[in-house]
């Protein structure tokens, strides 16, 4: 019986390395973390002619070295790694591991390599590796060359050296500037980073981003928000100002509470550590003056280091914290409320893990790790941790508001009473024509004061058209997708060729869909420009009833293509009058039915009977909108937390719509509530303004 064993061809090398790794600075990190894990002080890479085919790459270090063993059983060994998970160094560092095909890509950037190493266990002595790729290339398979490995005598210190020669390819400046932020990044920017490791390009890139990495801004952070991850899985947080005073602390449950995942039981994920510094762009805490050479400092430090990054045992595992890489959704959350919720551009993170018992795995491509159970709990734990920071920053915005609303109020009415009782301090004879100037002042104040606040409601109405477009957007798509299916049914089908007759019996119903698709699409096109509209902002004595009407009206399209029933129960007597604007009553009431239809239509829960009451009621006092459906009802949240800002049921929710309409009857000097099952089963929300006894 013959026997055969798998062979692979001189091909694979090319799909194993560099067809595989996709950038070339890669493959030179892979290099650099060999050198971390000989335990060597520093690295230093060289780059010759590099602008060009034939430059050399030179990677040296002065470390352990390898033995012939070593260069043997590990070096040499693709595809397995000789580096147990978790092994610690004799220098007491923790292995960073790797399969060796980032260190295979890095060799075969150029036609050849030679590696000479002088292992510390063989003093003055030196093994030299030559490859030359045109050999593999031009054998039938791997396993027919052999490689030679040479001992000499050296005076040299200990380490290895590693020599790229004759590159395939130039390096565009680009692949430079990418390979010099890899490796300044390496080992991070961060105020307590180690000394007992340093990477060196030598380069003029390297020079240039060291700088502008090192400046450090670290004191300019208004907020700094720190978590940590036990070995049971127990989250914990707390988030402290610039100036390092404690804000607020928070137990596994609130961090994990603020996730949308909610993993109350714990995080299946090796212990972390995560902190994050948050920023302002434009006004930076800085104790010294903002020059415009210090602002431009400051901001080129942001956007080169900004963003979450990942350090494993010690290193930065890219493409995590990479510009553009927002491996945490980061600035998709920003939208929510982009004052009080960090970015890659106005913040500079790390999440630490030391010891992860081979839980995180590689990728083959070195580019981040699997997403396995482990790696996902991890990130939900980060994103739990920042969820939780934003929340405690939103509160103490709220409250901040809010207060300053009332002491202004306060302050005002303070002012009034003093005018008011040093006016009768006024002689009798010229009392009249003071008081006539304080009344003619007030009420110049209260004009500009309304026109503040006309522009105020613009603002908010403005807030709300984006709102309002972010939640129907989606439901645009299937009216459009119905329109181009049916356009091209009458292509095929029209009735030049058909006939009237035929053309009734076959086509008629596609028609009638697209005109229905098109009014639907119609009310979306005119929604926003309905709420602009100055005449809408003015403020006046508004029937609600009036406004809910035309509301039903102008929706009724949408909400027959959504197979929503609408009804109204409007109080007649006495008219629902308040003093608002139009444009207020609308956004409220346009936000109360967009969650309504939205929670209908939901993937996770859509219901199949789907019915929206409005209501309106008049008391002695109050006007009460209300908006009923026959969904799922609040669920996954307080009916507390639906009025904060960022807080959403639905993923593709802003958090926003809520917020705007509980802010607009504030100022309106109303009330909102939500019921979580109400009447019809769903949610039930209402707002209550003060009446207008009409005359």
């Amino acid at each position: 019986m013959a026997t055969e064993r798998l062979r692979f061809a001189p091909e694979m090398l090319a799909r194993l390395g560099e067809e595989l790794i996709p950038h070339p600075d890669l493959g030179i990190v892979e290099l650099a973390r060999n050198s971390y894990d000989a335990d060597a002080e520093s690295c230093e890479v060289r780059l010759h002619n590099v602008g060009e085919p034939g430059g050399t790459i030179t990677v040296s270090d002065v470390g352990d070295g390898m033995t012939l063993e070593s260069i043997r059983d590990g070096f040499l060994l693709l595809g397995r790694s000789a580096k147990v998970d978790d092994a610690v160094t004799a220098g007491g560092r923790r292995k960073v591991g790797e399969k060796g095909l980032g260190r295979l890509a890095a060799l075969r950037l150029g036609r050849s390599a030679i590696v000479r190493t002088r292992p510390r266990a063989e003093p003055q002595r030196e093994h030299v590796v030559r490859i030359d790729w045109q050999r593999y290339d031009e054998a039938t398979s791997i396993e027919e060359v052999d490689l030679e490995v040479t001992s000499r005598e050296t005076n040299e210190l200990p380490g290895t050296t590693i020599e790229i020669l004759n590159l395939r390819a130039p390096l565009a400046d680009a692949d430079v500037r990418r390979l010099a932020r890899s490796l300044v990044m390496l080992t991070g920017p961060f105020p307590d980073k180690s000394d007992d490791f340093s990477v060196v390009l030598h380069a003029p890139e390297f020079s240039e981003l060291q700088r502008v990495v090192e400046a450090g801004f670290f004191e300019a952070a208004h907020y700094i928000l720190k978590a940590t991850l036990d070995e049971n899985g127990q989250a914990a947080a707390y988030l402290v100002d610039g100036a390092g005073t404690m804000i607020a602390s928070g137990d596994h449950f609130a961090v994990a509470s603020a996730s949308e995942m909610g993993n109350h039981s714990g995080y299946l994920a090796p212990p972390a550590e995560l902190e994050v510094w948050m920023f302002n762009r434009t006004k930076p805490s800085f104790n010294t003056q903002m020059t415009p050479a210090l602002r431009k400092a400051y901001l080129a430090w942001l956007d080169e280091v900004g963003g979450v990054h990942f350090y494993q045992r010690g290193l930065r595992v890219h493409p995590y914290g990479d510009r553009g890489y927002d491996w945490l959704d980061m600035n998709v959350l920003q939208k929510r409320n982009p004052e009080e919720r960090p970015g890659t551009n106005n913040s500079v993170g790390r999440l630490k893990v030391v010891s992860d018992n081979g839980t995180l795995v590689p990728k083959t491509d070195r580019s981040g790790f699997v997403e396995n159970a482990a790696f996902m709990q991890l990130k939900e734990f980060v994103r739990a941790a920042l969820e939780w920071a934003a929340d405690v920053r939103l509160q103490r915005r709220d409250r901040r508001k809010i207060e300053e609303k009332k002491k202004t109020r306060e302050k005002v009415k303070e002012t009034h009473d003093r005018v008011d009782a040093a006016l009768k301090l006024v002689p009798e004879s010229v009392r009249p024509l003071v008081q006539q100037a304080v009344r003619e002042d007030r009420a110049a104040m209260e004009e500009r004061l309304e026109v503040v606040e006309s522009d105020l409601m613009l603002y908010r109405t403005l807030s709300t058209v984006g709102t309002t477009t972010a939640v129907f957007a989606h439901e645009t798509l299937r009216p459009v997708d119905t329109i181009e299916q049916m356009v091209g049914s009458i292509a095929t089908r029209g009735e030049r060729e058909l006939g009237g007759e035929r053309f009734a019996s076959v086509l008629a119903d596609p028609v009638e869909l697209i005109r229905k698709s098109a009014a639907s699409l119609h009310t979306f096109a005119e929604l926003p420009l309905e709420l602009l509209k100055q005449r809408k902002r003015k403020w006046r004595d508004v029937d609600i009833n009036l406004i809910v009407q035309d509301i039903v009206e102008s929706f009724d399209p949408y909400f027959s293509d959504a197979r929503v029933s609408v009804s109204t129960d409007l109080a007649e007597d006495p008219p629902p009058l308040v003093r608002s604007t139009i444009a207020s009553v609308e956004a409220i009431l346009a936000n109360f039915l967009a969650n309504s239809v939205a929670a209908f239509t939901s993937p996770q829960n859509p219901s199949p009977e789907r019915t929206i009451v409005i209501r309106t009621e008049t008391s002695q006092d109050f006007v009460t909108l209300g908006v009923l459906d026959s969904g799922p009802g609040i669920t996954d949240i307080s009916r507390e937390d639906v009025w904060k800002p960022g807080k959403s049921t639905r993923n593709e929710g802003t958090g926003m719509g809520l917020t705007i309409v509980r802010d607009i009857v504030l100022d309106l000097k109303g009330q909102v509530s939500a019921v979580e099952h109400g009447e019809l089963g769903g949610a039930e929300f209402y707002v209550s303004f003060p009446r207008i006894v009409s005359s």
